[in-house]
């Protein structure tokens, strides 16, 4: 009878610690990614990230590409040509990009990766431009390009909606026609509890301020915005800053999605996992 006491007191105790702790998290995350301006989270970001060393070491910068550049590169990507790096970090797809015969330049808005980075390609012989830009906007680069990679996770960072569809947006712009880009991020479950929570009290704050309500289902201020996304969600956005969807690359809690400008995409079977 102890025994079994014992045991359910501990599971109603787990229980009720995770509801308290998945509530209060949801209160601080969404209290503070409503009170605060974008600005601020552009600046929470970069701090965030500090100098960057787990994407400036030279291990990272010539561990080449991930499997699903390669993939994307190998299927998509026209050979020999011209690919712009956005959230290109301390320049490791510029170094592999070069290495592999593409004719690369990019840009980040990490002060203090992009001098890493610039130090990198020179130490490299690599003459690629790696540039500061501002936080969500995506430069004139002397396009116009054959490709265009956005970094590792560096699209699930944006916040909200409407400043990825601008930065995808401005990226279209530097395109040939039927360019390709292959962009990834952060996925979960249409489920999942968290994510529904946060950006319901972030919107409220904002309303309590006479703001207007911007975030969605998979918006979080877990040290930094970041968005989790669900396989919709991320067709939606891409389809509004005028792109479709080409393939998809499914793993764990991360994903990749291959797009072409809207007018020129071809429609291709064989994604890679659902989410």
């Amino acid at each position: 009878m102890t025994k079994k006491f014992i045991a359910s007191l501990y599971l109603w105790s787990n229980r009720l610690f995770r509801v308290l702790h998945g509530g209060s998290q949801a209160l601080f995350e969404g209290l503070w990614m409503g009170l605060l301006p974008e600005s601020v989270f552009d600046a929470i970001s970069e701090k965030s990230y500090g100098a960057g060393e787990a994407y400036t070491g030279d291990a990272w910068l010539d561990s080449g590409f991930h499997f699903w550049e390669e993939l994307a590169l190998r299927t998509f990507f026209p050979a020999g040509g011209r690919v712009l790096v956005g959230a290109a970090g301390g320049g490791r797809e510029i170094i592999a990009l070069t290495r592999a015969g593409y004719e690369a330049a990019g840009f980040e808005c990490s002060h203090a990766m992009v001098e890493a980075g610039q130090r990198a390609l020179a130490d490299r012989g690599i003459a690629a431009p790696l540039v500061w830009a501002p936080p969500c906007v995506a430069p004139a680069m002397g396009g116009p390009f054959d490709a265009v990679i956005v970094g590792w996770n560096g699209y699930c960072y944006i916040a909200p909606r409407e400043r990825r569809i601008g930065f995808l947006r401005s990226l279209r712009a530097q395109l040939k026609p039927g360019a390709t880009m292959l962009v990834s991020m952060a996925t979960r479950t249409p489920r999942a509890r968290l994510v529904r929570w946060i950006p319901r009290i972030a919107n409220a704050v904002r309303v309590c301020a006479f703001r207007r309500p911007v975030f969605e289902t998979g918006d979080s201020f877990s040290g930094r915005p970041k968005m989790h996304f669900t396989r919709r969600q991320v067709e939606r956005e891409i389809k509004d800053a005028g792109f479709s969807v080409v393939r998809f690359y499914v793993w764990g809690g991360y994903g990749a999605v291959v797009v072409r400008v809207a007018d020129v995409a071809a429609k291709e079977p064989g994604a890679c996992g659902t989410f």
